[in-house]
């Protein structure tokens, strides 16, 4: 039976949820999602999310937010996570996902894919840079999170 990398309908944000679970328990962080179907349905105009369906089953997701950059003057697809389950993995499942994703993109503008690799997935960078994606060293992740977000929103900092 062949997969089906299609748009993620409304009903299936819960299974794509979990797989965002699966993914944190993938690279072994403690951190745990907050990450819900209604919370994914409720930022659907935010969020792309494509998967991928095997024989009625969700294999894979990838989920892509629109931004854009300064530096290159363009559009470009921020990738915020990519997950096949692990029995799925070595079926070209995670570069057909990625790929629908990024045509999807493109069709909006995009010119550039940008995204995350935790220090601990080695097979995710493995993966890519088979695809040729250039690895970033200078650049560093900073987060002012939730809490911290809404001191600094009401001028407490």
């Amino acid at each position: 039976m062949s997969i089906d990398v299609r748009p993620m309908k409304p009903e299936e944000a819960e299974a794509v949820a979990k797989m965002v679970h699966g993914l944190a328990v993938h690279i072994g962080t403690d951190f745990v999602p907050a990450l819900t179907g209604e919370k994914l349905r409720a930022a659907a105009d935010l969020i792309d999310v494509v998967v991928a369906d095997d024989g009625g089953r969700l294999i894979g997701a990838c989920l892509g937010l629109m931004t854009f950059s300064t530096w290159r003057g363009a559009p470009g697809l921020y990738v915020v996570d990519l997950f096949v389950l692990p029995e799925a993995r070595g079926r070209n499942v995670g570069l057909d996902l990625l790929r629908c994703s990024a045509r999807r993109f493109a069709a909006r503008g995009a010119q550039f894919i940008k995204l995350e690799v935790d220090e601990t997935n080695t097979g995710a960078e493995r993966f890519y840079a088979r695809l040729g994606f250039n690895k970033k060293a200078e650049d560093r992740l900073h987060i002012l999170e939730q809490d911290r977000f809404k001191q600094f929103v009401g001028g407490n900092t």
